[in-house]
């Protein structure tokens, strides 16, 4: 009997630490935060500005307003819009909320059924670079990341049939 086969080396574009799920939920929230003064900004138009597909990013919005980081406001001038002051939002505190705990290597997901761990050599090693991770990540909020007016990171080009 053959294990599981292994891939012939390592993937090309690299390991992945977040989600592609994390990082459109932190650019929905820059975006927010960057429109907080103009009132609700609907799913669509989130959706389009930022080329996240809608459904998607609907399912990320609700996990978030489960959480109390966004609003979703109903009726005909509806949306969504920032719960809380940009500046008490971490991107840690996001990204958390959105995947859940941070680590960085694959086994301290479920630490207690790991008969080596006492022995672990790479333990220590890896802790500091979640704390690390942390640390950075925390140091950071929504408030960070803002534009001079009429422009943003986050904002999609608009296409050329669009402009004049």
């Amino acid at each position: 009997m053959t294990g599981p086969s292994l891939p012939d080396g390592p993937d090309p574009r690299g390991a992945v630490i977040f989600s592609r799920k994390s990082d459109y939920g932190l650019r929905a929230l820059i975006f927010l935060a960057e429109r907080r003064a103009s009132g609700p900004v609907t799913l669509t138009e989130i959706a389009e500005r930022l080329m996240i597909p809608k459904a998607f990013l609907s399912k990320i919005l609700q996990q978030l307003a489960k959480k109390g980081i966004v609003r979703s406001l109903k009726g005909p001038s509806g949306g969504f819009v920032l719960a809380s002051d940009p500046k008490k939002l971490t991107m840690r505190d996001i990204i958390v909320e959105i995947d859940g705990p941070m680590r960085v290597f694959e086994c301290f997901a479920n630490e207690s059924e790991c008969a080596l761990l006492d022995d672990c050599l790479m333990l220590g090693v890896f802790n500091k670079v979640e704390e690390e991770i942390s640390r950075v990540l925390g140091s950071y909020t929504l408030a960070d990341f803002h534009f001079p007016p009429g422009t943003s990171s986050a904002l999609a080009p608009k296409p050329a049939s669009a402009q004049s």
